[in-house]
């Protein structure tokens, strides 16, 4: 398939319509040219045959018309056309000319009708005016007709005429069009050649200066695109500094834990060093596997992801039910509070089950035996979800950084690497929630909230709510 070039459509364009303004004037011109070769003819006719009219004499109470033969024959004679007439009347007919000519019958007041017809196979101009004759109590009609040769001949002589200066006025009017097209089109070429002349790494805004408005529209998407693709390239590299800074240490510990194992003396430094290797291995996998969730969860990889309305009370069960083994593993009491009712939101039930497992992984790591984690949701004033612990807590100076990348409490002993948090806030981000932390509900722990936008209501209704809500919890043996 061919390129198409704006270029030639806009010049295609032009010429179609000037091509069919052309079609318009030469039918405008062909009546025009019509017009006037008729007007003048016709009035040659009218004047013929008034002057006939003139040479009708009353002789012996008859019409008769008063011309000799050599007058008619003088009459009738022409180089070109062919020239017929015919005069009749009520009482004696035809009394002289050709019967040929169609007789068109009239008011006796001495007016002109005219009309074209054919006659002997050649289409003619008639005229024909009508007159009383008081004294010879009869009505006359004299008839003059012509053929249309000299009238086809001053037509084509009028349209040649005006055809030169129509068509040096299209030729014209296609220069200067093909002109505005090119000067009008030349900022988006000297845009397309900015941008060619441009590095893959030349993310900065396109300028849009000196340009029209339609080019400032397209040069504000490409920015827009640019932008986009500035902070995924971002987002890559900064991906792939956290992921070669942060997978160096687990990778060192499974190369040492590896080449112990291989200088094992006996039996229980091989299952030393085997055991290393083994946490290495999953302390590596982990970091893995938060590293893509945290890629997943970014802005700008997850502007795809389609938000549905869902039911939150519905997912965090599902969730939490996930986490019960854990727990029970760990030895703590995991509960589950919710309303009644359903809780919407919209959201991406994919990433917000990711955020709420890192909230529940979160709690439980940091959580001691016989300690208490509790995952709950909540309607009012806005949907929210949250999970509290009763743990050591989080400082308040700390509050705000532990959202951050990879940053862990100097105290914490847990294996965490830093990252759970951060996916939560990022989630949180792209569902317009907010994510905060707060102390628990008696003083004890951590409260992690997530807070959703309330959803949009009816002017005038009121809205109850339930407050009833359900627990369940899963205690360890």
């Amino acid at each position: 398939m061919a390129e198409s070039s704006l270029r030639s459509g806009l010049t295609i364009r032009v010429i179609a319509a000037a091509l069919a303004l052309l079609l318009l004037d030469a039918i405008a011109c062909y009546r025009i040219a019509a017009h006037f070769a008729n007007l003048v003819y016709d009035r040659w006719l009218i004047d013929s045959t008034r002057s006939l009219a003139q040479a009708l004499r009353i002789a012996d109470g008859e019409v008769r018309i008063d011309l000799p033969e050599v007058a008619l024959q003088i009459f009738q004679f022409d180089a070109v056309d062919k020239t017929d007439f015919r005069v009749d009347t009520v009482r004696r007919g035809l009394i002289a000319g050709d019967a040929a000519l169609p007789l068109m019958q009239g008011r006796p007041d001495g007016s002109v009708r005219l009309r074209t017809a054919t006659v002997g196979g050649h289409k003619m101009r008639l005229v024909a005016t009508t007159l009383a004759e008081p004294r010879a109590g009869d009505l006359a009609t004299v008839e003059v007709g012509e053929t249309l040769i000299k009238r086809s001949t001053l037509m084509t002589e009028i349209l040649l005429a005006m055809a030169a200066p129509q068509l040096a006025l299209l030729i014209t009017a296609l220069v200067f069009a093909w002109l505005a097209v090119s000067h009008g089109l030349k900022p988006i070429t000297a845009l397309a050649s900015a941008i060619e002349a441009r590095g893959h790494d030349n993310m900065t805004p396109v300028p849009e200066l000196n340009l029209p408005k339609e080019a400032r529209v397209l040069v504000s998407k490409i920015n827009d695109l640019l932008a986009r693709l500035e902070r995924a390239m971002v987002a890559q590299q900064r991906f792939v500094a956290d992921a070669a800074h942060q997978l160096r240490s687990p990778l060192a510990a499974v190369l040492l834990y590896a080449e112990r194992a291989e200088r094992a003396a006996d039996a229980d430094s091989e299952r030393q060093a085997l055991g290393g290797l083994h946490a290495a291995v999953a302390r590596a996998a982990r970091l893995s596997q938060q590293l893509l969730a945290l890629a997943r969860a970014e802005p700008d990889a997850a502007a795809e992801r389609a938000l549905t309305t869902l039911d939150l009370v519905s997912l965090a069960r599902g969730v939490g039910e996930e986490w019960i083994p854990r727990a029970l593993e760990r030895n703590i009491d995991f509960g589950f509070l919710a309303p009644g009712e359903p809780v919407m939101v919209a959201g991406n039930a994919g990433l917000l089950g990711e955020l709420m497992s890192n909230l529940i992984d979160n709690a439980l790591r940091y959580s001691g035996p016989r300690s208490r984690v509790t995952l709950s949701v909540e309607a009012a004033p806005a949907p929210a979800l949250a999970v509290e612990d009763d743990g050591p807590g989080i400082p308040a100076s700390e509050r705000e950084r532990i959202f951050e990348r990879f940053y862990r409490l100097a105290e914490s002993s847990a294996d965490g690497c830093g990252l759970g948090l951060a996916i939560v806030k990022e989630i949180a981000t792209l569902h317009r929630a907010v994510a905060h932390v707060s102390p628990g509900s008696d003083g004890r722990g951590a409260r992690f909230t997530v807070e959703f936008p309330a959803p949009a209501r009816e002017a005038g209704r009121e809205v109850g709510r339930e407050t009833a809500r359900e627990a369940s919890r899963a205690t360890a043996a």
